[in-house]
């Protein structure tokens, strides 16, 4: 049974402008960075609010260290943000973000007090909606 290839080339030309639409917006920043970086945004608030209403674990410190990283390129798995306490930009010796999340052992054990991934199953849905619509956003404008 043949198969009718009639207008694949219109469809590859359409999918490569959608592509060059999303890489080449607001000023030669790519437009996927910044909608990843705006969907960022709700997880972020989440995460902060989540890790100032547990009094056993209000810290301005680590309230303050909770933030959203610069969007990366990886070549298997494309762009990807990160959201929460990142280690390098924490300024003290005692790096204890994971320890609230998970709990720990030891001679003072301390029960887990998630923040983080509450925070994202609370806003993910938000999250998809704020990179949905920008992409589709995107894509008409053009």
């Amino acid at each position: 049974m043949p198969i009718d290839t009639k207008g694949f080339d219109d469809l590859i030309g359409d999918i490569n402008k959608m592509a060059d639409r999303l890489n080449t917006a607001d000023e030669g920043a790519p437009a996927a960075r910044r909608i990843l970086k705006a969907a960022a945004v709700p997880v972020e608030d989440q995460m902060k609010a989540n890790a100032s209403k547990d009094p056993k674990i209000i810290s301005n410190k680590l309230h303050g260290a909770i933030s959203t990283g610069n969007v990366k390129k990886h070549k298997r798995t494309g762009l990807h943000i990160t959201i929460g306490v990142h280690r390098k930009d924490w300024d003290d010796e005692e790096y204890y973000p994971a320890y609230v999340e998970y709990g720990h052992g030891g001679p003072g054990p301390a029960p887990a007090h998630p923040y983080v991934r509450p925070a994202f199953d609370t806003r993910q849905d938000e999250a998809f909606g704020i990179i949905r619509d920008g992409l589709l956003n995107e894509l008409k404008s053009k």
